[in-house]
């Protein structure tokens, strides 16, 4: 009885969603060239044919993700001779020094804002990569 009771739940389940089987509600959200940014949550990776300093970000809220990918330098102290610190700007004003990889931006104001990231070697000194993203941020509520 309960193997008959099993079978037919299962088979109501498999019925109900037929041949339209719904999507995940994630599928819209994919890897995007930074110029297309519009959503309040969105992918994205800044990619140049310099592969020394690569950058994906995430913008969620009024958040932004931030992951950086250097070729000769570190974030730890393994490879202390070639440290990194990133320094990260909004519309042309200095927000933080960020010393990991990756890392959030958080309280960024609703609107498109201009994000750049320079990469400064163990010394504070400037290595010449940089990277610039554009981000649009809505209102969350």
């Amino acid at each position: 009885m309960r193997k008959l009771i099993l079978g037919l739940a299962v088979l109501m389940a498999v019925a109900g969603c037929g041949k339209k089987i719904p999507e995940p509600e994630n599928s819209k959200v994919a890897i995007q060239d930074v110029s297309t940014l519009k959503a309040a949550t969105t992918v994205s990776s800044v990619r140049n044919s310099d592969e020394d300093f690569r950058v994906k970000t995430f913008v969620k809220g009024n958040s932004v993700y931030v992951e950086c990918y250097l070729k000769n330098y570190s974030f730890s102290n393994v490879n202390s001779g070639n440290m990194a610190t990133v320094t990260v700007f909004i519309d042309n004003h200095k927000k933080a020094d960020m010393k990991t990889a990756a890392f959030i931006v958080k309280d960024v104001p609703n609107g498109m804002h201009k994000i750049k990231l320079e990469i400064l070697n163990g010394s504070g000194k400037k290595t010449g990569l940089q990277k610039e993203f554009d981000v649009h941020i809505t209102s969350s509520i």
